[in-house]
């Protein structure tokens, strides 16, 4: 038997909501137990609320969905309980609002042009979240998107005092290797390297690793995305 996923509808839209509702609830695993359309109001009830994942409309009546998911996770992240996860929608996909997911802790975009199997997928993912991640592709995306490595180097004021092993950790990502190589690469099991990036997460309240990525990127720790260098004729 599949575990019951409890879902939230965050939409400014009442018709839309109305249309995610009757599609969700054609799914056996997912119960919609929560609904709003007010970013502000949904801060402070979500929290009372026992929800595994808010699907949040950009498009809210007081705040952007992108705002109320960071400023949710400001206030509640941390506190005794489970945050939910969030998976943002929007009309249609940009590498701007791919990187404001990140940036306020989306667990996932799914868009207009996206298929309803996509949305259905992303909410069952965004419930048992992998922690794995591709920082090379991140560091591409990044790239291209414009931003400078070392940036924001605030983030590096946070990793006072760390440990040999986080240390390790730290030098392994800064030449390059990859999340699946990281526990051969600093010779400790898998799970050590898991909850070393979880102790970094918490250190900088982040949510995901994609926001950790980012964090890394900006602070100049993350290598550089090579270059290919071209023939000239």
């Amino acid at each position: 038997m599949s575990t019951r996923i409890r879902v939230g509808l965050l939409f400014g839209n009442r018709l839309i909501r109305e249309g995610r509702r009757l599609l969700l609830q054609t799914q056996p695993d997912l119960d919609i137990v929560w609904e709003g359309a007010d970013g502000l109001a949904a801060i402070e009830s979500l929290a009372d609320a026992v929800v595994d994942v808010v699907l949040v409309d950009n498009r809210l009546t007081g705040l952007s969905g992108t705002e109320t998911i960071r400023r949710f996770h400001r206030r509640h992240l941390g506190e005794e309980g489970t945050v939910p996860a969030f998976v943002l929608t929007g009309p249609f996909t940009s590498g701007a609002m791919s990187l404001e997911a990140i940036r306020c802790g989306a667990a996932d975009l799914v868009t207009e042009e996206d298929s309803a199997e996509d949305l259905i997928a992303a909410i069952r993912a965004a419930k048992n979240l992998d922690t794995k991640i591709d920082f090379a592709a991140m560091q591409d995306f990044f790239d291209s998107m414009g931003l400078a490595q070392g940036s924001n180097t605030r983030w590096l004021l946070r990793l006072t005092n760390i440990t040999d092993e986080e240390q390790l950790v730290l030098d392994a990502l800064g030449r390059g290797v990859q999340y699946s190589d990281l526990a051969s690469a600093c010779d400790l099991p898998s799970t050590k390297v898991r909850w070393i990036l979880d102790a970094f997460q918490r250190r900088w309240n982040f949510v995901s690793r994609a926001q950790l990525a980012l964090a890394l990127h900006e602070a100049g720790i993350l290598p550089p995305v090579p270059t290919v260098a071209t023939e000239s004729y």
